[in-house]
């Protein structure tokens, strides 16, 4: 197969390239027809964080124990359908209440994390801005944001509402 440059305005162009390359995927196809099967698309299936075991050295991160959390809570439906309201503070406020007793960082990332895998749109910044902005109900320490006792009373109060509408 002979290729021909030539020089053109905007660059080089190689005559009778294309032709090859479609002679080769041409040629791929016809060796490939007829074995290949037809493929049945894998379903990933969810397994709930309990059964999750950690191998080796690892640690588990912030939203597992976060989930984990939120899966021994008996108020578990009541604080995803209370973070699907338009509350920012809420949704902030909450994955710290699930990690109130537990000292690891919870950041922006792994709120909207949190609130993506339940199906809610929830941007870190939003978060950030969200904490940052209601002063008192969340405070700075070492190991990241935690909720103060005014930001307990929030949420708890909020869950009391929803169970009452």
């Amino acid at each position: 197969m002979a290729f021909v440059a030539r020089k053109t305005k905007k660059g080089f162009e190689v005559q009778g390239l294309e032709k090859y390359i479609d002679r080769r995927i041409n040629a791929l196809k016809a060796a490939l027809t007829g074995k290949v099967k037809a493929v049945k698309k894998a379903v990933r299936k969810l397994k709930p964080v309990r059964s999750l075991k950690v191998k080796g050295p690892m640690k588990p991160t912030a939203l597992d124990l976060v989930l984990k959390s939120l899966e021994g809570s008996s108020k578990r439906s009541t604080l995803i359908k209370a973070g699907k309201q338009k509350d920012q503070l809420l949704r902030s406020l909450i994955p710290l209440y699930l990690a109130r007793h537990s000292d690891v960082e919870i950041t922006s990332g792994v709120v909207s994390k949190f609130w993506k895998l339940h199906g809610v749109k929830y941007a870190a910044p939003n978060a950030a801005k969200a904490l940052r902005e209601h002063v008192g109900y969340a405070r700075n320490t070492k190991t990241g944001k935690q909720i103060t006792p005014n930001g307990i009373k929030y949420v708890e109060q909020a869950l009391m509402m929803k169970k009452a509408a």
